[in-house]
């Protein structure tokens, strides 16, 4: 099975089934206060915003980038379906946002993360990113940051 990663709205249907999915994946491993969040609208206000689809169109990840500051982008939302983990999915959303933050002309990218969540910490790590202190975000306890060539 091929696996695509495209562009799309955070409001469409399949992007909200995704950020769902990421809603309670997060609940369920990190902490319950995701619920009391409001991830979805959160992620409806990206410069960009990717899925992973597979060859049936279905949703099997997503990820949203936004500027947080003069030549600085943060990652958010980034999830894949866990049956998938492993196949590369993630590292192709992580490579297609960081291509729309160069575009940008962000030169900093930057994501927060948790320490229950190893193999996103595994992504980043092997991907560049460098751990850049603790987060004042109450849920996260890793802040991560890369530059971009």
């Amino acid at each position: 099975m091929g696996y695509r990663i495209e562009a799309s709205d955070p409001t469409e249907e399949r992007a909200q089934v995704a950020l769902n999915a990421f809603l309670a994946e997060m609940a369920e491993r990190v902490d319950t206060r995701f619920l009391d969040s409001d991830v979805v609208a959160q992620a409806s206000k990206p410069e960009f915003f990717v899925l992973a689809l597979d060859d049936a169109n279905r949703a099997v990840g997503c990820a949203a980038l936004r500027q947080v500051a003069t030549g600085t982008g943060e990652i958010g939302q980034m999830w894949v379906n866990p049956v998938l983990r492993g196949r590369g999915i993630g590292r192709r959303m992580l490579s297609a946002l960081e291509g729309a933050a160069a575009v940008a002309e962000l030169n900093t990218v930057r994501l927060e993360t948790h320490e229950n969540l190893t193999e996103s910490i595994l992504l980043f790590e092997t991907n560049g990113y460098q751990r850049g202190g603790d987060s004042e975000n109450e849920v996260a306890t890793h802040i991560y940051e890369k530059q971009l060539d």
